[in-house]
């Protein structure tokens, strides 16, 4: 991948980060799953039914970072990102693809 394209990869994969990011805005701290489960689930059969368009923005977030960071693959680091911040994203990743599961699971998806 040139330049110009890492470059562009870098920035859709920013913006997928960010998007994520806003979604997960209100969620309770400390932010561990049951935080998660909780904001995107509720504790209700109802509140499961009411959240299911913030659910389902969550999961398109999820799959759109994912794809942005698969996209990159093993260029992180020719896009500029440091060792530390490739350790990041993918743990970041990692950690968003568990809590898609997890709150699935809950919500019955």
């Amino acid at each position: 991948m040139d330049d110009e394209g890492l470059a562009v990869r870098r920035s859709e994969l920013e913006e997928a980060a960010g998007g994520l990011r806003e979604l997960c805005e209100d969620v309770a701290v400390p932010m561990q799953s049951k935080q998660y489960v909780a904001y995107f689930c509720g504790s209700t059969q109802q509140a499961v039914a009411d959240r299911e368009p913030r659910r389902q923005a969550f999961y398109a977030a999820i799959e759109r970072y994912q794809q942005a960071v698969a996209v990159l693959g093993g260029d992180l680091a020719a896009a500029g990102y440091v060792p530390r911040e490739v350790a990041s994203i993918e743990k970041e990743s990692s950690r968003f693809a568990q809590l898609r599961r997890e709150i699935g699971a809950a919500a019955g998806d």
